[in-house]
Formats: structure tokens, sequence, C-alpha cells
């Protein structure tokens, strides 16, 4: 529930497989556009980022440094 109160680009926060990220700072930053991370705010994003990032070693290190908890 407080994930979903994370739904602005000023404030976005996803979940990816069990994680919670913070990746607002992320969103102009991100070389596929910004669009592609707002779609991820407040929500879980597991299988967009999967789907998109799948086994690929690079992104998957990139969102491990904006973890910021668990969900529970």
């Amino acid at each position: 529930a407080e994930v979903a109160t994370h739904n602005t680009s000023a404030s976005c926060w996803t979940v990816v497989s069990g994680n919670v990220y913070n990746v607002t700072s992320w969103i102009s930053a991100h070389p596929g556009g910004s669009s592609s991370i707002k779609g991820m705010c407040g929500v879980d994003a597991s299988g967009a980022f999967n789907g998109q990032h799948g086994g690929q070693s690079r992104p998957v290190s990139e969102l491990a440094g904006f973890k910021i908890g668990t969900l529970k």
C-alpha cells in the first residue's frame, strides 16, 4: 500500500521481484526514455522489468542501487 502512494515522477517507487526501489532519480536518466520508468511508479513492475531486461546484468545491477527495502 505504501508503494502505491509513490506513483508520480516526483516520488517514484516500484516493486521488482519482491524488492522495493526508489527510482525517482532514474526517470530522467533512463536510456529508454522517461516514460518507461513513469509507468512503473507505484506498482509491481516485475513483469515489465523482467520482460524487457531479464537475463541482462547491467540493468539488474543498476536497479540494485535504488533498493530501499523488501516487500512485506
